[in-house]
């Protein structure tokens, strides 16, 4: 490869990963970069670095430094809206030395929408969509001395038209590769029902998301599609097992929604058992895909925690949102989902936001009454923010569009809700204060899991999570 270290790295920039609110935070990996690693690794023969901004305090001049060392050619480049200055600071820095950067991520759908002060001369290239296919081809172009001017034109014209790169073969894309402190190092923070775990591996049975909500945005979905590519069962539970071999403890299904399609995910369920995996597992899932089947099916393969979309107690707001047309059908789903996730034996996590588009006072509280029924094992309550990539984000004032640094769990700068947005924080405060500081709760939790705390691990975490709770009380 012309003499360079390592042809190609991948990287990842995410500033707000350790300093973001002080309370424990999961982790995940960037599945999307680990299948552009693996790809790249297949054809070029050669490893591929992949540095994760997530795993440490981030520093531009380090993530330069690092990069810079090993000579590469290429830099796949992954950021979000929030971190779009050090991922614009990083990425002109690399074009400036001489490599040519390529930006991947819900950052190219957000300069796609709105522009972004330095962005044509940070970047060569950029992929909008689901990278794991296109940004490999497009880095061999790059290895195979393809003209840079051209294929920056033809990028351009791409993303102007709207098109999103999706993968096509789910089943072709090599296993992203994982080693044994990365079990570790993306750890679930908080305990499961069961066995205490501490090394989780992370899969991924599809692509796309069916679901016509209006309001969810790339940042937190682990694909973009509509419609669902999925991978053969039989080769999903291939990889669980090699994961299992190589020390994964339990399995995070990174799905968007694992149990959208039911016939295939009672396969999948009857697989795990059938195969023998043995391994507890955690996955995301909808209260109206929670039926008695398929909780029963989830219960038998192995599942110890269900993170589940609720959103909102308001019946007005959920249709809102386009979540469904019956707001309160949806509740009422959301209450005998999780009474049947507890009679199971499955822990849950109820996600909730605040401040969403026409919300009011009475909305949140609507919500928090939600949350107190359902006695989930944990609540997270984010602060709604309206990220370019969203339907909704082009019907709002443009003075409460997200366009910048604004995070979805620091006290925001406005609001797309008729609450102020210092009231918004102390909303978020209240609900996380009223739900786990509730002597019920703390009851439930100790008497379901109190050999988490005896680990140096969990005590440590302690302090730091009821600090938070704490906070501004």
């Amino acid at each position: 490869m012309n003499g360079d270290v390592h042809p190609v790295v991948v990287l990842r920039i995410d500033r707000e990963a350790r300093r973001h609110t002080g309370h424990p935070r999961h982790l995940h990996p960037a599945l999307d970069l680990k299948y552009v690693q693996a790809r790249l690794e297949s054809a070029l023969k050669v490893p591929v670095p992949l540095f994760d901004g997530w795993l440490a305090d981030f520093s531009v001049a380090a993530f330069v430094a690092q990069v810079l060392a090993l000579r590469p050619r290429v830099a796949v480049i992954r950021a979000v809206t929030w971190c779009l200055d050090e991922s614009v600071q990083v990425a002109a820095a690399l074009r400036a030395a001489g490599i040519v950067t390529i930006a991947v991520g819900q950052q190219v759908q957000h300069v796609a929408r709105t522009g972004f002060a330095g962005w044509d001369d940070a970047y060569d290239l950029a992929v909008a969509g689901e990278p794991e296919e296109a940004a490999p081809r497009l880095v061999l172009r790059v290895l195979a001395g393809a003209d840079v001017a051209a294929l920056r034109d033809e990028s351009r014209q791409r993303i102007a038209s709207g098109a999103i790169a999706l993968v096509a073969a789910p089943d072709v894309l090599p296993w992203p590769q994982v080693a044994r402190d990365e079990l570790t190092a993306y750890a679930f923070p908080f305990p499961v029902r069961g066995r205490p775990v501490s090394r989780w591996a992370y899969v991924l049975t599809a692509w796309g998301c069916p679901r016509p909500c209006r309001h969810c945005t790339a940042i937190v979905r682990k694909s973009v599609g509509r419609d669902l590519r999925v991978r053969t069962v039989d080769a999903v539970v291939d990889e669980v097992l090699a994961l299992k071999d190589a020390g994964a403890q339990a399995i995070a299904f990174e799905d968007d929604s694992l149990l959208v399609h039911r016939a295939r995910f009672l396969q999948l369920a009857d697989a795990l058992v059938r195969r023998g995996v043995g391994l507890p597992w955690m996955a995301n899932a909808r209260p109206d895909e929670l039926d008695a089947d398929r909780v029963a099916a989830a219960s038998e393969s192995g599942a110890v925690l269900l993170k589940v979309g609720v959103d909102s107690g308001s019946a007005r707001l959920i249709e809102r949102l386009g979540k469904t047309a019956d707001g309160a059908g949806w509740i009422t789903a959301t209450e005998s989902a999780f009474e049947r996730l507890d009679r199971a034996g499955i822990g849950s996590v109820a996600l909730f936001m605040v401040g969403m588009p026409d919300e009011t006072e009475e909305d949140a509280e609507d919500t928090l009454a939600l949350a107190r029924r359902i006695r989930p094992d944990y609540l997270q309550m984010q602060i709604y923010r309206p990220y370019p990539d969203v339907p909704l984000w082009g019907e709002l004032p443009r003075q409460v569009r997200t366009h910048g640094a604004d995070y979805h769990y620091l006290t925001p700068a406005s609001s797309c809700s008729r609450i102020p947005p210092a009231a918004l924080a102390a909303l978020q405060r209240r609900f996380y204060r009223t739900f786990y500081l509730r002597p019920g709760f703390v009851a439930r939790h100790l008497a379901r899991h109190w050999r988490h705390y005896l680990s140096s691990a969990g005590l440590a975490r302690a302090p730091g999570a009821l600090a938070y709770l704490l906070r501004g009380a």
